[in-house]
């Protein structure tokens, strides 16, 4: 669609907004008007919403549980469930869903449909790729595509601050990124955190190891000779990207690094739901998760404090829904498919 900020006068039979469940409620409304006769909404409702700085999130915490889903929510995802509300009582088809995944290797597409839309009762997503399309001889991951790199408490907590990091879990996967990457120079890699501090720590990681280097003004980006690659299919893609959730929302690579970063003692009871969120923070938002364990093509690693799942998937069942999403990942690693290191 046209800018409309070229005539304000401007409409259009149809309106087709891509990416609208990203769009703040606003700015959604804009384009929305413009359409005549129909709108077509393009996005995920399970991905991440429209975008919520990291302190506003912080403070939605202290929030009461009502305020926090209605800021959380993106007005796409309250259509899509008004309109197959309306679907079962008059038949009409408003809703379309997509069926069928191309990104990722069979198994972790399995886990994904299952985990994040077939766990709210939505049909499964069916693979396009045969397992084959999605080999790799990665050393120490061979035949596996999930992956846990336990990263206990003792060897170094999470740091304290309104912005989490963990500098002992960053230098771990730095020292594998490093590893890896050097292993096969078309495979392309992400490595993502849920906390800008530990982005920030696993850049000074990766500059230790000359992945990364820091610029003229301060920032920090990836060292020249690891910035592109040729990848099987013979494309030149960027190869190696570091980032929170946020930067990572339609991107794919063939191997993804996911850094937990909570690591504490703090004790959470299913009657306290405010110990949940002390413990765990960022963890319990499964839009994010969705978005971050769905970035991978070929292998999925979790590097991070894994007594931290084991104490929530020791829980009966109705007792383990805070975490259920790195719960089942941890169990996928369990299975021939995956390893725990």
């Amino acid at each position: 669609m046209e800018s409309t900020t070229g005539n304000v006068d401007s409409v259009f039979e149809t309106v087709i907004i891509d990416e609208a469940a990203r769009a703040n409620p606003l700015d959604l409304f804009i384009p929305m008007a413009k359409a005549e006769r129909r709108i077509i909404l393009v996005g995920d409702h399970r991905q991440l919403p429209h975008i919520l700085e990291e302190d506003v999130e912080r403070q939605l915490n202290s929030s009461n549980q009502t305020t926090q889903d209605a800021l959380k929510k993106s007005l796409f995802e309250r259509l899509f469930k008004q309109l197959q509300e309306w679907e079962k009582r008059d038949g009409i088809k408003r809703t379309v869903t997509l069926d069928t995944q191309y990104r990722m290797h069979p198994i972790l597409g399995d886990f994904v449909s299952r985990t994040f839309y077939e766990y709210h009762g939505e049909p499964p997503i069916k693979a396009g790729r045969p397992e084959k399309e999605f080999f790799h001889e990665l050393p120490g991951y061979q035949d596996k595509v999930a992956a846990w790199i336990n990263v206990p408490l003792n060897l170094g907590s999470e740091t304290k601050g309104q912005s989490k990091s963990r500098p002992v879990e960053a230098r771990r996967i730095a020292e594998e990124l490093k590893r890896l990457i050097e292993h096969d120079s078309r495979l392309t890699f992400g490595v993502i955190a849920f906390y800008r501090a530990q982005v920030t720590e696993l850049w000074q990681q990766l500059c230790k190891l000359e992945l990364a280097e820091v610029t003229d003004d301060g920032n920090y980006q990836v060292a020249s000779a690891w910035r592109e690659t040729t990848n099987h299919d013979g494309k030149l893609v960027e190869r190696l990207r570091i980032g929170t959730v946020d930067a990572f929302q339609g991107k794919e690579f063939d191997v993804v690094f996911l850094s937990v970063t909570r690591s504490n003692n703090i004790r959470a009871t299913p009657d306290r739901p405010e110990t949940y969120r002390r413990k765990y923070g960022f963890l319990l938002l499964e839009n994010r998760l969705c978005v971050a364990m769905s970035r991978q093509q070929r292998l999925l690693i979790a590097a991070g404090d894994l007594e931290m799942v084991r104490a929530e998937a020791d829980r009966p069942e109705s007792e383990r829904q805070a975490i259920r999403e790195l719960i089942a990942f941890y169990e996928l690693c369990k299975t021939p498919h995956g390893k725990v290191f």
